[in-house]
């Protein structure tokens, strides 16, 4: 029998999409013993998680570029992806802020190191806010981070478990508010509030004031490495590596996964799934087709329209997808030499660097955005991977990739296909700014506009999570209340991608929890994460034990003195991992 089919040369399960999240579904499927088969419109595996050569001679992770929030741990023991090649890493300093007056500050993988350039920079008080804020988040993430891999609550439900727990305020603040205003209740710095604001709004039509804008800054914000709190890392070889590591384990396991096969359709009859139809004519079928694509080309352009209800079209038509960004790759020849930091390689060019983030400019790109147009003077994120993964760049050069948010889809006037160079300038003059002199060591450059997220990764609108991360389109209520389940009115179709819980970034656990339900289904055992959420786990009362002494104002003084030893440096590894 041929790989990835079933009897009579059929495969069990096709997967539309070779995106992470189908990946690691397809994987999760060949191990239960099912005959799958992927499906992948584009020339190579990955979806918006791909290393591509977007400058001649030069690679850069093109869409997703941080290993953050990664891959969930479970998923990666479970499928061994080191075994295939992949290679995850850290850099020092995680991250770097340059303030609009060219002032700096770092946040570093040691606490304490962080705690300390906070304290020379901002005061001893405002040390003691961070060190309390992160305790307010870890607490939130121990309580909710068990429902990722687990058939989820609804939001109401969740809220609910909040406020018997007495934490009824906590919820709101992380979940329902704005991040102007939790950042308010918890810091003073304007520097520190500007930082924590960018990374709120990824995706995201709004500003900081903007109800909800909380969640994304928390969603981003409760990732891990390596079972450590809230850090990231980055993917040896790019974001492709990822991909191309799960795209191997499942070719090892039978899997047969074809590119350049783009599904025109998703067969239907009788209500069930019968299969798909490919561009060029050929007809798969398949009583499970899962689908990676986001839920409105999945049921407005794959689902015939008659073998939907007219309601639940309705509903997914009026899904919020409004939000978007853009990527600026930008090839150079020499690092970029900021002022105010001595010559050669700095912090800033190993870090996940953000220029001129404050929430003036994000309130006014917001206004912006709601024109249908965007500032002259956006706030930018970069990073420079080739400055610790030489395989991206020749010997002696690099590669920038910058991103720019808050933008419209639909500009107000012109089009995107102009736009582009006036992105590529925006990034150039905005590093300018900080670093003299940058624009002369440019070799090129490219925009990835919103349109070119839509057009060439499939996403909708261009918005990176299928669909926004707003209240009403989270846990079980995504991507619609009823069908939060990974499954959909067509029986044996079902959701794989960001469109479903827990929504966007590289974490794979919307593919895991997909195969989960397949296989629950079908009866067939899932070698995964339980399905069971269990906000109450002993590891997680420790853990809030220690969040609640720390909201002490009493206690604040002295649990900021303890973090910033470094010889208490694995009691405070202890107390943020998350394990």
């Amino acid at each position: 029998m041929a790989a990835g089919q079933g009897r009579g040369g059929a495969p069990q399960a096709v997967i539309v999409g070779a995106g992470h999240n189908g990946l690691v579904a397809a994987n999760y499927l060949a191990d239960a013993g099912l005959a799958v088969t992927v499906l992948e419109r584009r020339e190579i595996v990955g979806g918006a998680c791909v290393t591509e050569e977007v400058i001649p001679g030069f690679r850069a992770s093109s869409c997703a570029f941080v290993a953050g929030p990664g891959l969930e741990r479970r998923i990666l023991r479970d499928l061994e992806l080191h075994r295939y090649g992949l290679e995850l890493y850290q850099c020092d300093p995680l991250a770097a802020s340059i303030d609009r007056n060219g002032r700096a500050f770092l946040i570093h993988r040691r606490i304490d190191r962080t705690l300390a350039a906070i304290e020379a920079r901002f005061g001893r008080d405002e040390a003691a806010r961070f060190v309390r804020f992160g305790a307010r988040l870890q607490r939130v993430a121990n309580a909710v981070r068990p429902a990722l891999l687990a058939d989820p609550p609804s939001y109401a439900e969740l809220r609910e478990a909040f406020v018997r727990r007495g934490d009824g305020a906590l919820f709101e603040a992380f979940f329902s508010g704005s991040v102007a205003d939790l950042l308010d209740a918890h810091l003073e710095a304007e520097e520190l509030k500007g930082f924590f604001t960018f990374l709120a709004l990824t995706s995201v039509y709004g500003g900081p004031s903007s109800p909800g804008t909380a969640y994304v800054y928390t969603h981003h914000a409760w990732g891990e490495f390596e079972g450590r709190f809230g850090e990231f890392g980055y993917a040896r070889g790019g974001m492709g590596a990822i991909s191309e590591a799960l795209a191997a384990r499942a070719r090892a396991r039978g899997v047969e996964i074809r590119t350049d096969a783009a599904v025109a359709a998703i067969t239907v009859a009788a209500g069930r799934v019968t299969g798909v139809r490919l561009e060029n004519g050929e007809e798969l079928p398949a009583a499970i087709v899962l689908s990676n694509a986001d839920p409105k080309r999945t049921f407005l352009d794959l689902v015939p329209a008659a073998e939907l209800d007219p309601g639940f079209l309705d509903r997914v038509r009026d899904l919020d997808f409004r939000g978007t960004m853009a990527r600026v790759h930008i090839a150079v020849d020499r690092l970029p030499q900021f002022a105010g930091f001595p010559p050669g390689e700095q912090g800033p060019h190993r870090a996940l660097t953000i220029l001129g983030a404050d929430s003036d400019a994000s309130e006014r790109a917001f206004a912006a955005q709601q024109r249908g147009e965007m500032i002259d003077d956006p706030p930018l994120e970069m990073t420079i991977q080739s400055v610790h993964d030489d395989s991206l760049a020749p010997p002696g050069q690099h590669i920038i990739t910058a991103g720019i948010q808050q933008l419209p889809f639909e500009l107000a006037s012109g089009s995107w296909e102009q736009a582009g160079e006036r992105l590529v300038g925006q990034a150039v003059a905005t590093i300018s700014d900080y670093a003299p002199g940058f624009e002369a060591s440019v070799l090129g450059a490219r925009a990835i506009t919103p349109l070119d997220l839509e057009r060439d990764y499939a996403l909708t609108a261009g918005n990176i999570f299928h669909g926004a991360m707003v209240p009403g389109q989270l846990f079980r209520d995504r991507p619609l209340a009823g069908f939060g389940s990974y499954r959909s009115p067509i029986a044996g179709l079902y959701m794989c991608g960001a469109g479903a819980h827990p929504g966007g970034g590289v974490t794979g656990a919307p593919g895991h929890n997909c195969a989960r339900a397949v296989l629950a289904d079908r009866g067939l055992p899932f070698a995964g994460a339980t399905a069971r959420w269990d906000a109450g786990r002993r590891r997680g009362r420790v853990h809030d034990g220690l969040g609640r002494l720390l909201e002490r104002p009493s206690m604040q003084r002295p649990v900021l003195a303890l973090a910033r030893s470094r010889w208490l440096r694995p009691l405070a590894d202890r107390v943020r991992s998350s394990s």
